[in-house]
This record gives structure tokens, sequence and C-alpha cells, in this order.
């Protein structure tokens, strides 16, 4: 299930490309007040509530991707794919405190090839980067994804990002081959290179990551295994930026991966 919010400027770019490109008819949706287009077993709905707020029926969907805008302070422009929840007490754009939604990620990080294959082959010289877990929802009862346009209004508006991230969309969609090993990353900072890198590389493919200040803010330890059980998977694999990790954390991390029967991966 494919959703965006008629309130917001980049999913709305984003999914008249992807409707273009996979060609949806529109269908009834029951009784429900959301407007639909299918093609085979793909679903797109359009939702009047924000994303970040999403309460609907899945109606047994597989997984959810979000396609939506991107905000930052820098009004840096980025193409972005992240998992959502809130790592700690603070829950101020949506879901619930210090829970976290389902991770998909092989899905994430087959959106995050895709966005880099897209940009390179359409020239465009925006940045492609893999976000820490953040904001809502965090209640749906499937995996989201949340795939992103950033970071203004005339970035959001801007039709060739809509179409890189709408074929990146396809591709992701198509693509049938073996996933790498699942993990969640730990450390670094909200934009993680490093993370971005290992993806793309095709060494794991990363679900919840756990940047550095959601742990400075007093994240509990029991965040990590949560994070884990909330994967579609599992996962096989903490891969920590060991510097861009407080230490007490990677005690914690060091004590830990044998009983809960990962790999600890320092990068």
């Amino acid at each position: 299930m494919i959703v965006y919010s008629q309130s917001d400027p980049a999913g709305k770019n984003i999914a008249a490309h992807l409707r273009r490109a996979m060609q949806f008819a529109e269908v009834p949706l029951g009784e429900s007040p959301h407007t639909a287009w299918r093609m085979g077993d793909s679903l797109l709905i359009e939702t009047t509530a924000r994303l970040i707020d999403l309460d609907l029926d899945t109606m047994g969907a597989e997984w959810i991707l979000c396609l939506s805008r991107h905000r930052s302070e820098s009004g840096k422009r980025c193409l972005t794919t992240h998992t959502p929840g809130n790592l700690t007490a603070q829950a101020d754009l949506g879901g619930r405190p210090t829970q976290v939604g389902i991770s998909n990620p092989p899905l994430q990080a087959r959106l995050l090839l895709g966005l880099k294959a897209e940009k390179d082959r359409l020239g465009i010289p925006e940045e492609v980067t893999v976000e820490a877990t953040h904001h809502g929802p965090t209640s749906l009862p499937c995996p989201v994804t949340f795939v992103e346009i950033g970071s203004d209004e005339e970035a959001w508006l801007d039709g060739r990002l809509g179409q890189c991230v709408a074929q990146a969309v396809v591709r992701a969609l198509e693509d049938q081959g073996t996933a790498p090993p699942s993990a969640i990353g730990v450390g670094g900072g909200h934009y993680s290179g490093k993370f971005t890198s290992l993806m793309l590389e095709g060494r794991y493919s990363i679900g919840h990551i756990i940047p550095k200040y959601a742990m400075t803010a007093g994240m509990p330890t029991a965040m990590f295994s949560t994070c884990m059980g909330r994967t579609l998977g599992g996962v096989t694999a903490a891969v920590v930026d060991w510097k861009g990790t407080p230490s007490v954390y990677k005690e914690y991390l060091k004590a830990s991966a044998a009983p809960l029967g990962i790999d600890l991966v320092r990068i």
C-alpha cells in the first residue's frame, strides 16, 4: 500500500508521477473517504490526514510506503528514506512516546538504491541519504517506510525530483532480488553517510537507526531490543558507528549482543 496526503505538496508531486509511470486506474474503496488507485497488487491511496498521524484501515497490507516531504533547518535539498518511530519520551511529531513503527529494511534498502540510480540517471545533484528513525506513525499493524523530497517548497514541487522518487519507487517494487542481511544502525547523526554507504554497497539492509542524539537525550537501553523486535523478519546484526555512540550504550551493546543473538559490527 502506497499512501500520500493531499495536504503534502511533495507527496502529491511524487504520486502524480507514479500514477503515470505505473498506469494506475482509480478504484472505489468501499465507504472510505479516501481516493484510491490500483495497478495489479499495488494500491495508491490519497488521505486527508497528515502522514505522521496516519491511522487507516490497512486492509491486510503487507507494508505501507508513505510519499512525503522532508523538512530540515538547513533547507538543504535531498532525497531520503527512513522508518518512523519515537525513540525517547518526546513525541512532538505524531505517534506515541518510546514507540516505534515496524521497520522494513529490504524495502528501505531498495528505495535508497533506487533513489541513487535515478538521481544518477537524471543528472540530479541532490544528496541521497537514509535518516534516523523519527516521528509518527508508530501504531500501524504493518511495516511503514517513508520516502521523501527535502527540504523546502521549491524542492517539494520540483517535477524532476518527483519523477526521480517515483521511478525509485517503481524500481523498489520491481526488484525481486535477494536482500542483504537486515540490521539496525546505531550511533552518528540524523543523516548517516556511513549507513547510507553500507546500504548502497549492498552490505546490509538497515531499518531502524538510533542516532547519538536520542541516546544523549536518555533513550532507554530497552529500545535496542524494541527496534530489533519491531523489524520485519528480525535482524542479524547491530551496525554501530563506534565513535558516534556514547560509552554507556557501547558497553550495553557489547554485553547484550550475544544474548540477543546478533552480531555486533563496529564501523
